[in-house]
């Protein structure tokens, strides 16, 4: 058994999936703030969606969860500048920024990596926050979350390298409390009875 098969063995980790728009970032927030509530250390990349003043969704930011500090990373607009993704142009600056968070995580250690959301750029492309998949992988780190859409749930178990994996859907009906349920198993706290 090599290290990183040992690493991988003693790590917990788990996939938040569920539809377009349902809120598997609201419920990140509310692991966040709950793990850290529980003396947990937090790393990682939130990416809430930015919202224009006509109400609809125009781009994509993202906030470094070591430091707080937040950047656009997407917009709806196809200006020709950027890497093209779907309806998206992503900022390779401030995907290499997110990078470097990702790796900075994997160097100090953190006790829960999560990222919102591992998508077609990293599970068909090999780009992007792909280096999350890889930490995940490898068991660097003792626990980590991604987000993964519905579409993309075997690509991920794909490019997980066999490690186990929770997996949390969210839905309407458990969005307000799901939260408490994924803390409490990455960090293996018997689930309250509902």
């Amino acid at each position: 058994m090599t290290a990183e098969t040992a690493g991988a063995a003693m790590s917990v980790n788990g996939i938040v999936t569920g539809r377009i728009g349902v809120g598997k970032t609201t419920v990140c927030q509310q692991v966040i703030a709950l793990a850290r509530q529980r003396g947990h250390i937090v790393h990682g990349l939130l990416t809430p969606a930015i919202i224009g003043p006509d109400g609809l969704k125009v781009g994509i930011s993202i906030t470094d969860l070591s430091t707080g500090r937040s950047r656009t990373l997407a917009r709806i607009e196809q200006d020709g500048a950027g890497l093209p993704v779907g309806k998206y142009t992503f900022d390779p600056t401030v995907l290499r920024w997110g990078c470097a968070a990702l790796e900075r995580a994997a160097e100090g250690g953190c006790d829960l990596l999560l990222v919102d959301e591992i998508g077609p750029l990293e599970l068909l492309r090999g780009q992007g926050f792909v280096r999350a998949v890889e930490i995940l992988g490898a068991g660097i780190l003792p626990h980590t979350l991604l987000v993964v859409r519905e579409s993309l749930l075997e690509a991920i178990r794909a490019r997980a390298g066999g490690a186990p994996l929770l997996e949390f859907q969210v839905s309407e009906q458990n969005r307000d409390h799901v939260a408490a349920e994924i803390v409490d198993r990455l960090f293996a706290r018997p689930v309250a009875e509902k």
